[in-house]
């Protein structure tokens, strides 16, 4: 009886901006911590955590590729919110993350309206530790704050 409990309180659980239609869009990193050892391959594997865990957090969000983004070039918010209007989302989320060194790391998001461009919910979140647990706890705290500032 427990497990149907818990099972029912899980679904109810994803972000309540699920009622609008997301479009996750490629999480980006900006690395000013010069180490010397080259992270590429780790930083590109977190970024794709960070944005799975977001959208699993997110019931019926979507999550958009480089390649769906391809020819936006240069990057502009006009032609990114075109892509997620695109796929029928209603809102889009933009993720950045900075790494100023392997302890110190933050996240910058903003969720948008793709209709009008207005600023939805905007957080900058610090988090500990370069590694993919620390990456994962982010991203569930990240979804929650999303979830909590669009009640």
């Amino acid at each position: 009886m427990r497990h149907l409990v818990l099972a029912a309180l899980l679904t109810l659980h994803p972000l309540s901006i699920a009622a609008e239609p997301l479009a996750i869009l490629p999480v980006k990193l900006l690395d000013t911590s010069r180490e010397p050892g080259d992270q590429g391959a780790a930083h590109e594997a977190r970024l794709l955590l960070l944005a799975d865990v977001l959208k699993a957090e997110t019931k019926g969000a979507i999550l958009l590729d480089a390649a769906a983004i391809a020819d936006c070039q240069p990057q502009t918010t006009a032609c990114l919110l075109d892509k997620a209007r695109a796929t029928g989302a209603d809102w889009a989320l933009f993720v950045v993350v900075q790494k100023t060194s392997t302890l110190i790391l933050q996240i910058f998001a903003n969720l948008v309206d793709v209709g009008t461009g207005d600023l939805i919910v905007s957080r900058n979140l610090n988090f500990r530790g370069d590694n993919d647990e620390s990456w994962r706890r982010a991203a569930r705290f990240l979804a929650r704050q999303l979830r909590d500032a669009s009640n």
